[in-house]
């Protein structure tokens, strides 16, 4: 009964990886097609490539920006939410869950419109009051902080639904002697309802964390690496190598590949490894 799962993972997940490994150690011909044994110089181009080690920066800024905004937003947003009337909770419920339902292709697209230099609305909206937008997707610094804000709104609505569920569960009769002990407010949420949310906090903090090394559709959808490169991440530069290019360079994406992989890997690691005691 469970062969057809493990066939299943070995077609599409073992093999694969088994095969990345391989095509890492290898040059590539005209076609792109394996031809040489390069060995590990491949991997070593990943640590010289300037162009590399500035798209390792980006990611590490995106993905530290995304999940700030994403779990500290819905942490803020589930919080008020624990003494709302039945009706209007699940009202908002269902409305702070919905970038959830969105395709990441769908929300950056929505994303684009929002941050167009010319006809955006963010920009239209700031002219209204009296400001002047700055060029969202033109400047580096203010493109990584647009593709930041539409990954963090994508990851919204899962962060979301995790922390609704462990508030729902809390134990009320924690927080009802907190409360007669006289805590209320911030320090209620801060020095109760914070510290029990713990577990699912490391769990977002982590899984929020793994998919933000690894954005790519809001950079393809919203600056395709620009502007100069400043937006570029490990995968949008992995697919570039792999499929953006007249010569494809496969060896060096499986490279690549491997090296996010490894990352990947460390972060997760350090994170539990810090975040086990906190929890």
């Amino acid at each position: 009964m469970v062969l057809p799962c493990l066939g299943l993972l070995l077609v599409f997940a073992y093999w694969p990886a088994v095969r990345g490994v391989v095509l890492s150690l290898y040059g590539n011909d005209l076609l792109g097609d394996p031809s040489r044994f390069v060995g590990l110089d491949q991997y070593a181009d990943v640590f010289t490539d300037p162009d590399l080690r500035r798209a390792l920066l980006t990611t590490a800024a995106i993905a530290a920006l995304s999940v700030l905004l994403s779990v500290g937003g819905a942490l803020a947003a589930v919080l008020p939410l624990r003494r709302a009337a039945r009706r209007p909770r699940a009202v908002a419920s269902v409305l702070l869950s919905l970038p959830f339902a969105y395709s990441a292709a769908a929300s950056a697209a929505v994303f684009a419109g929002l941050f167009a230099p010319a006809v955006g609305t963010l920009n239209e909206v700031l002219h209204h009051i009296g400001i002047t937008g700055p060029e969202w997707l033109r400047s580096p610094a203010w493109a990584v902080l647009a593709v930041s804000l539409a990954t963090a709104w994508y990851e919204f609505g899962f962060a979301f639904l995790v922390l609704l569920a462990a508030v729902t569960h809390l134990d009320q009769q924690v927080i009802e002697a907190a409360a007669l002990d006289g805590a209320s407010g911030l320090r209620l949420a801060r020095s109760v309802i914070i510290p029990m949310l713990r577990p699912s906090l490391v769990f977002l903090l982590v899984t929020q964390t793994i998919s933000g090394l690894q954005v790519f559709t809001q950079v393809q959808v919203l600056t395709r690496g620009g502007p100069a490169g400043a937006t570029s991440t490990l995968v949008y530069e992995l697919y570039q190598r792999a499929f953006g290019e007249a010569l494809p360079h496969v060896g060096s994406a499986s490279a690549l590949a491997m090296v996010l992989l490894l990352l990947v890997l460390l972060v997760t690691a350090i994170q539990f490894g810090v975040l086990r005691r906190w929890a």
